[in-house]
This record gives C-alpha cells, sequence and structure tokens, in this order.
C-alpha cells in the first residue's frame, strides 16, 4: 500500500505543528518506513532546535556577564589609566622645561665665565 506524498507531507506538517503535544509516531506508523524516518527526522530538528536556543541563551548571558563586567571594572580603570598617562604627560613637559631653563642657565655662567655677551 503507497500514500500519496500530498499526505504523507500533511501529517508530517500537523506533527511538526503541534510542538506542545510532541510527536504523535502513531500518525507516522501508518506510512510505514517513511513515516518513522520522518518522525525521526521531527523528533531530531526538535531537539536540534531545543539545544540550539539553550545554546543561544547561554551565550547571551555570558556576553551579558562580559559587558557587566566591562561596565563595572574596564571603564573605570580605562578612566584611570587616561588620567595618570595625562599626568605624566604634564609632569615630562614640566621636567624637560626644567633641564632646558637649567641648560640655558649653565650656559649663561659658561659665557660670563668667558666674558661674552650674555
Amino acid at each position: 500500500m503507497t500514500w500519496p506524498l500530498e499526505q504523507i507531507t500533511d501529517v508530517v506538517l500537523a506533527a511538526a505543528a503541534d510542538a506542545a503535544g510532541g510527536i504523535d509516531f502513531g500518525q507516522f506508523a501508518q506510512f510505514g518506513v517513511v513515516g518513522v524516518v520522518a518522525a525521526l527526522g521531527i523528533w531530531f530538528a526538535k531537539g536540534a532546535h531545543q539545544r540550539e536556543r539553550e545554546k543561544v541563551d547561554r551565550l547571551e548571558a555570558e556576553n551579558k556577564r562580559l559587558n557587566d563586567l566591562i561596565l563595572d571594572r574596564v571603564i573605570p580603570a580605562m578612566t584611570a589609566a587616561t588620567s595618570a598617562a595625562q599626568e605624566s604627560a604634564t609632569l615630562l613637559a614640566a621636567m624637560q622645561r626644567e633641564r632646558e631653563l637649567e641648560r640655558f642657565a649653565a650656559e649663561q655662567v659658561r659665557r660670563k665665565g668667558r666674558g661674552e655677551d650674555v
């Protein structure tokens, strides 16, 4: 006994649409091996979909945790590092000015000692 493809498709789609109640393998058994293969395919697809949904939920939770970590720790640390870098640049510029003034003063003293015009 063979079943028309349209009838098999209708049963497969009806079983797939009934996600809340699960798969009724009895509906597929009337189609023999093709029905069992279709039922197993739907069962596997539902399981794979559930696993992927759980994976996405887990990854979204991890992403949220990492974003919170960035907001709580990394941004304040980067702000402090930026302030420290600005302060060190200011101090280095001040030290450079002092060295230039000392070098200029030493040059003035050296020129004075030689009797050159200051």
